[in-house]
């Protein structure tokens, strides 16, 4: 069997440099008009180099076949054209050597396509010891990365101009094989990075991966990134480059289904290091810590500024009356109860639903996602956008360093 393997290969592998050592191949494999075509921009790792060159050896065999064949049947409708006057000879019908020819030729063509391919689909999926694995969750309707320390999403790029949910920026180092490790915790979403020409499902109480390996960026648009957003962020006076590339899902999952989207930012791992201790969380009082969860964990159904989303809203909520599905309110005599509704409404959110937004909740339990101090701190920040929340000082300041 890899005698065979190896065989296909290397008649595929000789087709493969015979097509695309053409001059349109050749425009096609480097970055110009034929790469933006298809692709959009060049590949950013070496899995997708892979697919890149699968993908442009099957569309110009393709297209060398399209022609050939096109060609042939003209040629041959004109020259065996019915004559007037002149009896069609009989058609033969059997050639035993024609018959193997286009069976073999063509059956050998697929099976490179196929070795070629499923390699390409097994080194994507089997990470090398040594990359950092990050988690990814899918949830209607945003992605979430959590990092080995503990380190979450918490920037996030301005989509006032594109949409209405929030864009997350997940930090990876370049030059540094990286893992991601994927689930969802409602439907069945897709993790798609078009420049790294990758898609995997995220797929509800199940685990998927994959890995890449991104050039460290330099933050000059060249021919290598044309079409990627590259450059330099200031931080603490220092101008650090980056490489942009976006997440979109690729499985219909719902309403803002069009507006679940993220980026993936390649930095140098040196920055990468500092950035990722920095997001752990330390330092941040108990509402900028809320404040940074909200955003990363349900800004994508519960605005903080008023407007109107799948969930109520948060601001100026905390110490109003509400009323449920159902029947009933919050009974507002006790000074803890919306305290308890909000832990509640995280922990076991088809409980108690708020009038308008039932007969059940769209929301998903976040039982075992949240540790009990960050929950604590969603709790502070829902209170601090509220003139009936009376935020404590405890609250709204830092703890103090080691």
């Amino acid at each position: 069997m890899s005698n065979a393997s190896n065989m296909v290969h290397g008649l595929g592998a000789g087709l493969s440099e015979l097509l695309t050592s053409a001059p349109l191949a050749a425009a096609a494999a480097n970055p110009g008009a034929m790469t933006k075509l298809w692709f959009r921009a060049p590949a950013q790792s070496a899995t997708a180099h892979t697919a890149d060159e699968l993908f442009l050896f099957i569309f110009w065999f393709s297209v060398l076949a399209f022609v050939v064949l096109m060609f042939l049947m003209v040629y041959w409708s004109v020259k065996y054209r019915r004559r007037p006057g002149k009896i069609a000879p009989p058609s033969p019908s059997h050639n035993t050597p024609l018959e193997i020819a286009w069976t073999v030729l063509p059956l050998v063509l697929l099976a490179y396509i196929f070795f070629k391919g499923f390699h390409g689909y097994v080194d994507q999926l089997v990470a090398p010891a040594n990359a950092l694995e990050i988690n990814i969750r899918g949830q209607k309707w945003n992605w979430t990365a959590e990092y080995p320390n503990g380190a979450t999403t918490g920037e996030f790029k301005d989509t006032s101009t594109i949409g209405t949910q929030a864009m997350p920026i997940f930090y990876v180092p370049g030059d540094r094989p990286v893992k991601f490790k994927i689930t969802s915790l409602d439907v069945l979403h897709s993790f798609w990075v078009p420049d790294f020409r990758m898609k995997q499902d995220a797929i509800p109480n199940r685990y998927t991966s994959w890995w890449f390996k991104s050039p460290a960026p330099d933050g000059v648009d060249d021919d290598a990134t044309d079409g990627i957003d590259e450059g330099f962020i200031t931080v603490q006076g220092r101008q650090i480059p980056y490489r942009d590339h976006w997440i979109f899902c690729a499985e219909y999952c719902g309403t803002y289904h069009a507006e679940m989207y993220g980026i993936i930012r390649v930095v140098p791992e040196e920055y990468f290091n500092e950035w990722m201790v920095a997001s752990a969380g330390a330092g941040l009082s108990p509402i900028e810590l809320g404040a940074k969860l909200h955003k990363s964990k349900c800004a994508s159904c519960h605005s903080a500024d008023g407007s109107k989303n799948t969930g109520p809203t948060w601001k100026n909520a905390y110490g109003y009356p509400v009323e449920f599905h159902g029947g009933g309110s919050l009974d507002l005599s006790d000074p803890n109860a919306w305290d308890n509704y909000i832990r509640e409404s995280i922990l076991r959110p088809q409980a108690k639903v708020h009038l308008g937004y039932g007969p059940t909740s769209q929301m998903q339990s976040f039982e075992g996602q949240l540790k009990p101090e960050q929950i604590d701190a969603i709790v502070a920040y829902y209170r601090s956008l509220s003139d009936r929340g009376g935020a404590s000082e405890a609250e709204a300041t830092p703890p103090p360093a080691n």
